[in-house]
């Protein structure tokens, strides 16, 4: 325990960076996500290719090897060390890099939440007036949105989890942060369950949340 209470400041430093990053992993991917899943809806054939190659690529490999491309194999091809900093670029890298892979599901959630909305409320909605921007603001996203809330809860505390692979790529959060306490100190049981601790902990304020958020809005569950 003297450990834990000695390098507090170390491992509270690597939870902190773990929060903005889950927190700026979900807001960029919520961004691609509705991005992507409104292309893939798009009447145009032309429109829906970018993304569905997008989400394919991005569900069809893993997420550390895309990360390695990122940080590691860009660089090879392209100055982003000079353009960004050769200490920015990979921790930028890694966050659009967890972004994108979890942007690729918040669009198929997305989209399957629009494609729910029962498609007589929006010929009604088109009846009455109502253009196809107003029947999506107005009729389906509030409706879609109440369908999303539960998919959505767990790909952010995949989301959450997922920031634990970004340690691989030398980028600085809480298992790093857990990793350089253990190297110093071995006592790789302790410190491990405080992290997985601080995970659940984390991961569980967000599904409390989440639930106080679906009583609010009054979900039917059924």
């Amino acid at each position: 325990m003297d450990i834990v209470v000695n390098h507090l400041p170390v491992l509270l430093k690597g939870f902190r960076l773990t929060v903005e990053y889950s927190v700026l992993g979900i807001v960029l991917a919520m961004i691609f996500g509705v991005i992507a899943a409104l292309m893939r809806l798009a009447p145009l054939r032309i429109v829906r290719v970018l993304p569905t190659i997008y989400v394919e690529l991005f569900r069809g490999t893993p997420l550390l090897v895309q990360l390695f491309i990122i940080i590691f194999g860009i660089p090879q091809v392209l100055p982003v060390n000079q353009w960004f900093g050769q200490m920015t670029y990979p921790i930028l890298g890694a966050a659009i890099g967890l972004a994108l892979n979890e942007g690729a599901y918040v669009t198929e959630i997305v989209r399957a939440g629009i494609l729910g909305v029962d498609r007589g409320q929006k010929e009604a909605a088109q009846s009455i007036g109502m253009s196809g921007g107003q029947t999506m603001r107005y009729i389906v996203l509030p409706q879609a949105l109440k369908r999303m809330i539960p998919p959505f809860v767990n790909q952010f505390a995949q989301t959450i989890k997922d920031t634990s692979l970004l340690s691989a790529v030398g980028v600085v959060e809480m298992l790093y942060s857990g990793q350089i306490v253990i190297n110093n100190y071995f006592d790789p049981f302790t410190i491990y369950t405080l992290i997985a601790l601080a995970y659940f902990v984390f991961i569980w304020l967000i599904t409390r949340f989440a639930a106080y958020l679906e009583r609010r809005l009054q979900l039917d569950k059924r």
